[in-house]
């Protein structure tokens, strides 16, 4: 293990030392040993070094001894020795207190003793322990390793990591209950999220986030009461925080393979065949947790180009299981030609649906992985037997999507170009328009007088004269003379009720239309 301070005191030359101040220190790691004659000190040290001093440069100066004291404080350093002698017979009390105030060992010898012995000693011992957590490193990997081949369950590596290393284990995802090794009381777990997430005990608890396809999957933290956690202790986490990836990835691949044998009845799940009975079956198949009955599909439409045709479409899968994973979903992912469909399970509070959807949706754009895609999301449906209505109206919103520039992803905040491509599949639709804006549509053809326009910016502004010259960028004078045109074709009372309703409707129906 890593060398410390009270590890020193069993050496041969320190079996007449005495530890004068800093007892509380004495666990601190020394990485390295430097003699130090100079008071100017920060500039020439790393942290964790056993300072060892004749105070030959402090000598009947306390002031002076105090600062060098600080400035091996400053620098992390691990403690000090002092050979009482010529320059130096006692330590001040000012440098006593900074000692015991800051945990920082004092150690003086009575007699003299051999700095270069001492340093090579211990130097030795050093390089023998770095050696040593090499061999025990290793081994524990090869132990880890193993163990992440033959599991499936983060828990048996969190066990083999605290059978090592005995401390307590935390284990965060985002959206899930924490899990702790060794499992712990309610009221103890919450006392102990409490002083890792206040800081209270900041060299006491270490984390490291687990990394699934460059994303934050989760976390796992050490958390000791009584010491600090040791540079071994990170080390080993850091093995196992890789172990527990590559067990993750190697969980969702088996997944994804069943999936794909999984996708005829995904497919024909989605054109409404299955049963509501069937499809809960096979819900509680694939996810034995699951209680509640809402979800949503997911719709990314992606174009053949050179980018994509790069695609690892199941790498790509495995991303989106870990991005909506997080936000709170169970996702099924199906291919259909060239679009990707996810159904979104929702298994968390059903008012922010739309949001971890809509953060979902920016972590993948995020991602940059694939190029001109096109996301579309349909309606949320509180029973699963109508994932059926979610994917069509999804579809429905990719089409709009497609006819005008739209300014959301959602189903739902489309709702008006919906009416219109129902009006659209069922009437005749752009005769309706060009009975309703005839006379104006006329107009503009016959005069180019940018009526339509000016009715739909004025509409816009609520009737603001000011905001609809700026926004046309013509003077008060013209919009003046094109709204009594307009007046003249359409009649004076075009902004009172239903008549607004009907014009600003079949604006939109026009130019939802003329994309045709």
């Amino acid at each position: 293990m890593l060398l410390q301070v009270a590890n020193i005191l069993d050496n041969r030359h320190f079996k007449k030392a005495e530890v004068i101040a800093g007892f509380s220190g004495l666990h601190n790691i020394i990485k390295w040993v430097h003699v130090l004659e100079v008071s100017n000190v920060q500039k020439l040290l790393k942290g964790y070094e056993l300072i060892l001093t004749t105070g030959v440069s402090f000598q009947n100066d306390s002031e002076q001894f105090k600062k060098f004291v600080e400035g091996l404080i400053e620098a992390n350093c691990a403690g000090l020795c002092i050979e009482y002698g010529p320059y130096i017979q006692c330590v001040p009390k000012t440098v006593f207190d900074l000692a015991n105030e800051h945990h920082f060992p004092i150690i003086v010898f009575h007699e003299e003793v051999p700095f270069v012995e001492i340093t090579q000693d211990l130097h030795s011992l050093i390089i023998n322990n770095q050696y040593s957590i090499i061999s025990k490193l290793e081994a524990y990997s090869q132990i880890i390793n193993k163990e992440a081949l033959h599991t499936h369950n983060v828990e048996h590596i969190l066990k083999l990591m605290h059978k090592y290393l005995n401390i307590q284990t935390v284990y965060k995802v985002e959206g899930k209950e924490p899990i702790f090794y060794p499992n712990m009381q309610k009221a103890q777990r919450e006392i102990l999220l409490q002083k890792i997430s206040n800081n209270s005990y900041a060299n006491h608890f270490k984390s490291q986030t687990i990394h699934l396809f460059e994303h934050n999957y989760g976390e796992i933290i050490l958390f000791s009461e009584d010491k600090e956690i040791t540079e071994f202790e990170m080390l080993i986490l850091d093995r196992t925080v890789t172990a527990v990836a590559q067990l993750l990835i190697r969980n969702l691949y088996v997944e994804e393979k069943k999936g794909i044998e999984d996708a005829k009845w995904l497919d024909e799940w989605l054109e409404g065949i299955h049963s509501q009975e069937e499809i809960w079956q096979f819900i509680i198949s694939q996810c034995p947790n699951y209680k509640l009955k809402e979800g949503i599909v997911l719709l990314i439409s992606i174009p053949r180009n050179e980018k994509n045709k790069q695609l690892d479409i199941t790498y790509f899968k495995l991303f989106c299981n870990a991005i909506f994973d997080k936000k709170g979903f169970y996702l099924f992912a199906l291919e259909k030609k060239h679009d990707l469909i996810l159904i979104l399970l929702n298994r968390q509070d059903s008012s922010s649906i739309k949001m971890r959807v809509q953060e979902g949706i920016m972590k993948l754009e995020l991602a940059d992985m694939l190029l001109n895609q096109e996301i579309v999301v349909g309606k949320i449906v509180k029973d699963l037997s109508l994932i059926c209505e979610s994917y069509q109206s999804a579809l429905d919103t990719l089409y709009i999507s497609r006819k005008i520039k739209a300014p959301s992803y959602f189903y739902d905040e489309l709702y008006i170009y919906h009416l219109i491509y129902k009006l659209q599949k069922y009437t005749n639709l752009e005769a309706m328009i060009y009975e309703y804006l005839q006379p104006l549509i006329d107009f503009d053809e016959k005069y180019d007088g940018k009526l339509l326009e000016t009715l739909e910016v004025y509409l816009h502004f609520n009737g603001s004269k000011q905001e609809t010259a700026k926004r046309l960028f013509i003077v008060r004078q013209t919009l003046y003379h094109r709204l009594k045109k307009i007046e003249s074709l359409i009649g004076k009372d075009f902004m009172k009720g239903e008549n607004r309703l009907a014009l600003e409707f079949m604006l939109q129906a026009r130019k939802f239309v003329k994309k045709d």
